[in-house]
């Protein structure tokens, strides 16, 4: 047997050791972050530690405990003054319109296991019943 059917092999019997949710969560984070490093990173920064004064950090953020507002924040953008880790920041965060359900499931995703205390993907669901009660931020 060749050295990559053997990596194939490999990849395949360590994938079917996982559950279908661990599965989904992993795929959900791989497309956040994905969606992360276009979308957001360029102010919040790759590491979630965002830009100074001008852009709020969202790691160590306890704002995903609410993952309704976070997919209502994304969607429809934020305005106004918010305090994060005692320091204020008032910069408007633009909407993003265009993104899709799904994205914004992935984006929640990764966003709630990668800084939040999430281990899980975020449903579509979850985020479809959000987007139809949002509020402004």
């Amino acid at each position: 047997m060749t050295k990559p059917a053997i990596i194939v092999l490999f990849v395949m019997a360590v994938l079917s050791c996982k559950s279908a949710s661990e599965l989904k969560s992993e795929q959900y984070f791989v497309e956040g972050y994905n969606l992360y490093t276009t979308y957001c990173a360029n102010c919040h920064q790759a590491d979630g530690k965002g830009m100074s004064n001008l852009y709020p950090p969202l790691a160590k953020s306890d704002r995903y405990n609410d993952k309704s507002a976070v997919a209502c924040i994304i969607r429809n953008g934020m305005k106004g003054t918010i305090i994060v880790d005692g320091k204020e920041f008032n910069r408007p965060m633009p909407a993003n319109p265009k993104l899709t359900e799904i994205e914004i499931a992935e984006l929640v995703s990764f966003l709630s296991m990668k800084w939040g205390q999430d281990s899980v993907y975020t449903s579509i669901e979850t985020v479809q019943a959000a987007l139809k009660n949002c509020k402004e931020y």
